[in-house]
């Protein structure tokens, strides 16, 4: 399990909610909670890694109907320059979480509600393994249940004479990523209780939706090769990180560590 939750905090908006994933994420990973006050970026990054982060906890960016991570936030400096995994808590987490319309922090009072169900993007790639280790792991010690998602491209019919687009999956490669997930899940340790899911479509469009319907963190891989903000803002990681109604942990690997493919 996790060792140190590094919370970044202010006294704004994005603070508190960070400050109550934090407080619920510590829980879970039977970790040290530590809050660092410095401003973001380079400096929180930096104050990170001397406190040997293993997850850091911020609050979300996004504010607007659509979120997007542009290079040089703060999610890119704490990847690249801790590097360790990293929370993030969505616009309103805190005022969910103490009006009990969402998690509440596991502070012993009460009824545990924070950990219910935990999901896992999974595409087969190291990267994703990653993520599903994390999640398993989350899942199993906090008697979670366990969602695995693989998304897979619907077959578009292409017409003749059309402009050149991305070649759809055929049946037969889409029943291999059916039987690859199938096997993956029944791998996992019988107490998180996985269930593969399948989906069809946009990968980040059908993953917002899964989290949409009773996920409570979802999990994801992302690799990190060379600067980290020419790469993350555009991956899937960088869009659920702004864009999902749940909480978002993502667990980066860099490049050199067998890393092929990214969720």
């Amino acid at each position: 399990m996790r060792d140190t939750v590094v919370v970044g905090y202010l006294d704004t908006e994005r603070g508190r909610d960070a400050l109550a994933l934090g407080r619920i994420l510590a829980r879970a990973s039977h970790a040290e909670m530590v809050i660092i006050t410095a401003p973001e970026g380079e400096v929180l990054a930096r104050e990170a890694r001397g406190q040997g982060a293993d997850i850091v906890v911020l609050g979300s960016t996004h504010r607007g109907p659509v979120g997007r991570v542009v290079p040089g936030t703060t999610m890119e400096h704490v990847l690249g320059g801790a590097p360790c995994a990293v929370a993030v808590a969505p616009p309103g987490f805190a005022d969910r979480a103490d009006d009990g319309s969402g998690w509440q922090p596991l502070d012993g009072d009460g009824e545990d509600t924070g950990m219910r169900v935990v999901g896992a993007a999974y595409d087969g790639s190291p990267a994703a393994r990653t993520a599903l280790a994390t999640a398993t792991e989350l899942a199993q010690a906090n008697g979670a249940a366990l969602r695995v998602f693989t998304v897979v491209r619907k077959v578009t019919p292409v017409a003749p004479g059309a402009p050149m687009t991305p070649t759809p999956l055929a049946p037969s490669e889409l029943e291999a990523r059916r039987a690859e997930l199938a096997e993956t899940v029944a791998a996992l340790p019988p107490e998180v209780r996985a269930q593969p899911v399948l989906l069809r479509g946009f990968t980040t469009t059908e993953l917002l939706k899964a989290a949409g319907l009773g996920v409570d963190l979802m999990v994801l891989g992302t690799q990190l090769r060379g600067h980290v903000g020419r790469l993350f803002h555009k991956s899937v990681a960088g869009e659920m990180a702004l864009e999902c109604p749940c909480p978002v942990l993502i667990c980066p690997t860099r490049v050199g560590a067998s890393v092929t493919a990214t969720v």
